[in-house]
């Protein structure tokens, strides 16, 4: 992808001197003092409020106990959690009018898209005006889905990665396929619809999955991945893999290798040489599973690309950035495959997940899936201490402790630091996603007014440029949203 190129301009004075002449002097010009822009204060919301609630009480909230500034409204959705309702009988889809001409070439009819929840109402017609009487600028949040509900599966299934037995998945850990010219025309003609047809802020994409190769060994968040799901093998993947020199059915034998591989861990049956050498010995019988690798995560950065290329085709103002799923804070060989440096040509702002209270259990779910593949051959307490290691973590609680205490501020702001690194020398921001109150399993660590400004102040230590406070304002137990508020006060941002 093209990088941008920027032009520094400098501007020169010089005096003018002439022997036996007095120097020609002028007044000095007058530099206007440049004002800095206020930092990002933004928080996603679910669309059911805004879609039912009166508008004017809840933006005031919002910007009384934290100085919101941008609302994140998950405006395309078929997730009922993110719609903000009952998951009996949910359709889902865009909350906002389709406007037709904008999804031409994809086989979605309007009756595909538009949800039905709300009497049809549009959403960010309805609440644009508003919030910016406010000074609320409205960004989508565009974040994929990877479960679809029954109502919408027939229509959408075709969109869908395919596994490597042939068979589509239109449920976790799938998701539409990268390389699916339905798939890449239906999501380029979604952002050039919002960004044409309103007045937005900007739009946020993301995506909550990973590479086949690393759900097949369960080095994920998410527990209970099914080996056998490995991802993609569709026609469109195929083509491309063989077009990149890959042997596809070699590739494909690969991953049969890998699920017997961690079909027979979870069973308890030990490989002769250890865990780590039978996965080395894979890779090194396999090679194209590397390959298979490289060009799923290469697939999805062009994908961004050519979201980022197609906004700024509509309006070059209008801000594009990613959400960056929270698994690469635990997962050394997600991080490898998501090089934020790679984005950093087509990125005004990059959203690292940055959760550090429910961290806790998400991380403990990875170190015990780790555990029925590569990191078998070492006891949990140990395994943790590896990616501790391996992720440049420091003074964080032991395994036995980790769910219930959760991750430190100061993961928060070396993580902050890690990403606003990643992206040195290219004008991109960072707006760590800050956990106010995301949902977390009994006994596990809940947030607090105090819990929430340290982690808020933390980011801004490692040099956020704003923060997301996340993930639903819905969520959010307003005193700890306050808690939010009062850091950012104390630090000046609002």
């Amino acid at each position: 992808m093209n990088r941008r190129n920027f032009i520094k301009l400098g501007v020169v004075g010089a005096g003018a001197a002439v022997a036996g002449v007095e120097s020609l002097r002028s007044e000095p010009a007058t530099v206007p003092t440049p004002t800095k822009p206020p930092a990002t204060v933004a928080i996603p919301i679910s669309v059911a409020p805004l879609a039912q609630q009166p508008l004017d009480p809840m933006f005031d909230d919002m910007r009384t106990r934290a100085g919101v500034n941008a609302l994140f409204t998950f405006i395309y959705t078929h997730e009922p959690h993110r719609a903000g309702v009952a998951s009996a009988g949910f359709h889902g889809g865009n909350y906002a009018r389709p406007h037709m001409q904008f999804y031409r070439d994809t086989p979605l009819t309007l009756q595909d898209m538009r949800a039905p929840e709300f009497g049809g109402v549009d959403v960010l017609e309805r609440v644009i005006p508003v919030a910016k009487k406010h000074g609320i600028r409205v960004f989508p949040f565009i974040l994929e889905d990877n479960q679809l509900p029954a109502a919408v599966k027939a229509d959408w299934e075709q969109l869908y990665e395919v596994d490597h037995h042939g068979r589509r998945t239109t449920g976790h850990p799938g998701g539409p396929c990268f390389n699916n010219p339905g798939y890449q025309n239906f999501t380029l003609g979604l952002v050039e619809d919002y960004g044409r047809s309103y007045d937005i802020g900007g739009i946020m994409w993301g995506s909550e999955r990973q590479s086949g190769l690393l759900n097949t060994l369960s080095l994920s968040q998410s527990s209970g991945i099914d080996p056998g799901k490995t991802t993609c093998f569709c026609e469109f993947c195929q083509q491309k893999g063989r077009g990149c020199g890959i042997d596809v059915e070699r590739a494909r034998q690969g991953f049969d290798a890998v699920e017997a591989f961690v079909r027979n861990s979870r069973a308890g049956q030990r490989a002769r040489d250890g865990y780590f050498t039978t996965f080395w010995r894979l890779l090194l019988k396999y090679p194209e599973l590397l390959a298979w690798e490289n060009l799923w995560a290469g697939s999805r950065h062009e994908f961004q690309a050519a979201i980022y290329h197609k906004v700024k085709s509509v309006n070059p103002a209008l801000p594009v950035g990613w959400h960056v799923w929270q698994n690469v804070s635990f997962s050394p060989f997600q991080r490898a495959e998501e090089n934020l440096s790679d984005l950093a040509g087509c990125s005004d702002f990059i959203r690292p997940a940055l959760y550090n209270n429910v961290a806790g259990g998400r991380f403990v779910d990875f170190v015990n899936g780790a555990r029925n593949s590569v990191f078998g051959d070492l006891p949990p307490e140990l395994t943790l201490d590896v990616l501790y290691r391996q992720l440049n973590y420091h003074h964080e609680a032991p395994y036995e402790q980790l769910a219930a205490t959760g991750l430190s501020a100061g993961y928060v702001e070396n993580e902050t630091r890690r990403v606003v690194d990643a992206v040195t020398g290219h004008p991109v921001q960072i707006w760590p996603g800050i956990d106010i109150d995301v949902p977390v399993d009994a006994g596990e660590e809940h947030c607090t007014p105090e819990s929430v400004a340290r982690a808020v102040k933390a980011a801004f230590q490692g040099g956020a440029q704003g923060v997301i406070l996340s993930r639903n304002y819905t969520e959010m137990k307003p005193e700890n949203l306050s808690g939010a508020g009062g850091s950012l006060r104390e630090l000046g941002v609002i």
